[in-house]
């Protein structure tokens, strides 16, 4: 039989064992983004060389993938700070996310090159055993025949010494695998309490951004509640001091009383002043109409209502009918005379039915006979 490989066995064996060995631990220093991607790509290289791609193909493949996300983050992360200053909790964020990347594309990779070195150590053992099957086979055959020759014993002598050899490398690279194994166990803890931190880390971020969110959205209400308020309070100084102007100017006409109530300043002639007993506008009324119409037309954007009161005597019809006449006599006046604009002044009758003083004398119903100018505040 040919001489087995087996003198050539140990060399190689020792030699994958010194070469796995050189390969050191991860770096103890503190990590950097361009640091771990470098690292990834040199554990990517490393399980490439050991024959990843035929014998490891999907942790390799895996391994690129995660290089791959962590290179374009990285960039991204350049990018991003070229072009606006970024919060110091967003930077120290895309670190790690970097960093995560490609430390899950290194782990891979090392996966990766471990099995190929496994498979490949498993390969070359069986190679080995099939060798050393067929020395031993040949070594039986030689009994057989009997040509036990000093030569058969130095060929046994160095099979079972290969034997042994194959033995102690094969006891060297399972505690290699399980030092490889125990590393790889260990940078996944690490790396799974960093994306822990992390999560906690960005979870605390958003809510903080929420919190801000929320600080800054009842601030804006508030300020846009004051805004509100400053100007309902405005516009009501305004109105009010618009009313105070009206009142003043409207106490200046002659044989009129005037007051103010929530939306209206009302002017209030009697009728005895106003009209003849056939319910026309005498000259003396004219003369307060004309004081009326002049005092209007100082405000022409103020909407007037004209109404007619009686007092109690006589029928509720002929009352209402009378009042809503008196009324409407103002009002043409008004609009024929002073240039008072029609659709800004109406006029209606009510009667006796809001009365300023008692019916029962005269000088009462004197009072409820009268004429009111409301005109309206805008309130």
């Amino acid at each position: 039989m040919k001489r087995i490989q087996g003198r050539r066995l140990p060399f190689i064996f020792l030699f994958m064992i010194f070469w796995v060995s050189i390969q050191g631990l991860p770096a103890s220093a503190a990590v950097t983004p361009t640091m771990i991607i470098e690292e990834a790509k040199f554990a990517i290289e490393q399980a490439r060389k050991a024959g990843a791609e035929m014998k490891a193909f999907e942790d390799l493949a895996s391994a690129k993938s995660w290089l791959i996300r962590a290179e374009k983050e990285y960039a991204l992360g350049k990018t991003l700070i070229s072009k606006a200053r970024k919060m110091v909790m967003e930077d120290r964020v895309r670190e790690e996310e970097i960093i995560y990347l490609g430390t899950m594309a290194k782990l891979k990779a090392m996966t990766a090159e471990a099995r190929a070195r496994k498979q490949d150590i498993a390969e070359k053992a069986n190679a080995a055993s099939r060798d050393l099957a067929d020395y031993q086979s040949a070594v039986s055959l030689l009994k057989k025949k009997g040509a036990e020759s000093e030569k058969a014993r130095e060929v046994q002598a160095q099979a079972e010494k290969e034997r042994k050899e194959l033995e102690e490398a094969k006891r060297k690279a399972a505690e290699m695998e399980a030092v490889r194994e125990k590393e790889l166990q260990e940078a996944r803890i690490q790396e799974a309490k960093r994306a822990a931190e992390r999560e906690r880390e960005l979870a605390e971020a958003k809510l903080k951004a929420e919190q801000l969110t929320a600080a800054r959205a009842k601030e804006e209400r508030e300020t846009k509640a004051q805004e509100e308020k400053l100007r309902d309070l405005k516009k009501k100084a305004e109105i009010l001091e618009r009313k105070q102007n009206m009142l003043a100017d409207a106490s200046r006409i002659p044989q009129a009383t005037t007051r103010a109530t929530e939306k209206e300043v009302i002017i209030t002639i009697l009728a005895i002043n106003l009209f003849t007993p056939a319910n026309e506008v005498k000259p003396a009324g004219k003369s307060v109409l004309d004081d009326v119409g002049r005092f209007l037309q100082k405000y022409p954007q103020n909407a007037v209502m004209v109404r007619g009161h009686t007092d109690s005597q006589g029928s509720s019809a002929v009352n209402e009918a009378v009042s809503e006449k008196r009324g409407q006599k103002v009002r043409e006046y008004l609009v024929a005379n002073q240039n008072i604009d029609p659709n800004r002044i109406t006029a209606q009758g009510l009667g006796p039915t809001q009365p300023v003083a008692a019916n029962t004398t005269e000088a009462g119903r004197t009072l409820n006979r009268r004429v009111e100018i409301a005109i309206q505040t805008g309130e």
